[in-house]
Order: structure tokens, then sequence, then C-alpha cells
């Protein structure tokens, strides 16, 4: 049975997620502003803990996907990583800036790149300053997320106190960012890749019988065209940032993904091996997984996903 059930959403929004239903975990603090300096009502977190223990718990840091402009953070994305609760870990759930539709056809500049990557590691260093109030061990902090969520895991490890991927407006620049796992499921990577991948999509079914042709996802949250802007586009992609000091990752893709090239995770896996040696990642490449296939939410990569936590995290 899993751990948290689900809220079926709204019929009438063809773009609405089932949310989790938590309302059964005592232990919990829900919409915290992670950023108290300089607030904002997209960064929030919620922190949730095993119903024993006095902890330190190890972490899950969980971000959604959902395109760089939709999710948040207690849509069903994260109940996968809820799981892990039961097992002793505590997990969070945060939610940064989205490049959100606007009224007049354009996204919110807002949630540009670098603006939510820098909120996720905004997250992780407050966590780390705040970690007895909320009974986390900040030795053990691992990174998780499918998609877009995959993507800011990778690349908020990847640069974890370079100081040229943080605002420190933020606050919490004298914390360290960096964490000891990530774990990412059929995550975005080289924005360029993804970029030309879109073009090429045929138009999507939506649940009330039309089409719509796909937004370019990864050109929208650079501000403009991938293909035609290199720089700033090497300068966003994960892979860019990895060094010796990238902690062990998880990576897990379905060669079928419909969405997300599986040559970005390929790519994310190849630097890794490059930089810090074939030691340091396992990547687990399904051939018939589409993206966000219900099966990387089984029983069965749960457990896997977990034992490897487990080991990596020395729990």
């Amino acid at each position: 049975m899993p751990y948290v059930g689900l809220i079926a959403p709204d019929p009438g929004d063809p773009f609405a997620m089932p949310l989790m239903d938590v309302s059964q975990i005592t232990r919990k603090w829900q919409d915290i502003d992670y950023t108290p300096s300089n607030p904002h009502p997209a960064r929030k977190l919620d922190v949730y803990l095993p119903e024993t223990g006095a902890g330190p718990f190890p972490t899950l840091i969980c971000i959604h996907g959902g395109a760089f402009w939709g999710g948040e953070k207690r849509d069903f994305q994260t109940a996968a990583y809820m799981e892990a609760i039961p097992h002793g870990f505590a997990v969070v759930s945060v939610e940064q800036r989205l490049c959100k539709a606007l009224p007049d056809g354009g996204y919110d500049p807002d949630g540009l790149f670098p603006n939510p990557v820098c909120d996720y590691k905004a997250a992780i260093r407050y966590l780390r300053a705040n970690a007895a109030t909320y009974m986390l061990d900040a030795n053990r902090f691992a990174l998780c997320g499918g998609s877009a969520g995959g993507y800011h895991a990778v690349i908020a490890a990847a640069s974890a106190n370079n100081d040229v991927l943080y605002d420190k407006t933020l606050g919490f620049a004298d914390i360290p960012g960096d964490v000891q796992a990530v774990v990412s499921w059929f995550g975005v990577g080289d924005l360029i890749l993804q970029s030309e991948f879109i073009t090429k999509i045929p138009m999507m079914k939506l649940p009330d019988g039309t089409e719509m042709q796909m937004a370019n996802f990864a050109d929208i949250f650079l501000g403009v065209n991938a293909r035609e802007n290199t720089n700033l586009a090497y300068f966003a992609s994960p892979s860019t940032w990895i060094t010796k000091e990238m902690p062990p990752t998880l990576i897990q893709s379905g060669a079928a993904d419909e969405v997300v090239p599986i040559a970005c995770s390929r790519e994310i896996v190849a630097k890794i091996c490059e930089i810090c040696g074939d030691d340091r990642v396992v990547y687990d490449e399904f051939p018939d997984y589409g993206h966000g296939d219900e099966r990387f939410s089984s029983p069965e990569n749960i457990a896997r996903m977990l034992a490897w936590l487990k080991q990596t995290l020395s729990c």
C-alpha cells in the first residue's frame, strides 16, 4: 500500500495534477519560507519525518518536474520518494520559481535560468543551517527529482559550492551547499539536445481529446532559443558543472522517452565517468520505458533506489 494516497485533480483543468494526501503524516512542517531574508511566494518547502525516532534523519530533498513551468511541491511526483519515510528517511519537498505562462502568451521571466537553480540551492543551504530544528542529518542529504526535477538535482549537486551559480541575496551564502547523493529519474540534461528533440515531437493529445504542440520548455527556461544561443545553453546544462566533487549519483531513464531524449542521461553519465570514475555513477537504462513511466515508481524500483541510498549514505 502506498505511503501516501493521491487526491484526484480538477477534471475541468487538463493540466491539473493529482495531489498527495499527507493528512495522515503527523510529524511535518509545511509552507516553510526557505529564504526568510528575501521572501518570495514561490520559495516554500515541506518537511516530512518518520512517525517515530528523534533523528537526525537522512534526508531526501526532492524537487518536482513540470517542464520548468508547472508542478508543485505537493503533487503526485513526490509520492514515490515519500516511500522512504517508513524506512527512516525524512523527505523534503521543495517549490521554486517557475516559468509560468502569462496572460499575454509569454512566460514569467522570474522563472528563467538561473533563478530556479539558485532557489533550490538556497533550500539546501537553509535545511543545513536549520537541520537541528527539523531533526535532519546535514551530513546525509540526497537530492531527488524527475524530468525537470532531475535536471535541478544534478545541476545543484554538481555546482554545489560554486559562487558563480548562486544568488547570495537569497541568504545562507556562508553555509555549504554540498550533498552526499543524487537520484535523477528521466532528467532533463543538455538543453541544446532537449531543444532539438522537442521540435520533432508530434502533436500531443489532451485528456479532453484535443491536440496541442508541446511548448519548447528548454527555450522557455533559457528565455532564448537554445540552438541559437549555444554558449548560454552550455552554461545552463548540468554536465558543464560536474567536477571531481560530484557526489554518488543514481540515474534511471527510459530509452523510449518521448519527451526527454535518452541522450541527455547518457551524456551526464559519460561526463561523471570521465571526471570522477565509473564508480561514482550507477546508470539504469530501461529499453521500453517512456517519460514518467509508472514502473519508475514500482515497489521493485523504489526498493532498488532505497537500497542504493542506504548503501551510499551508510544508513
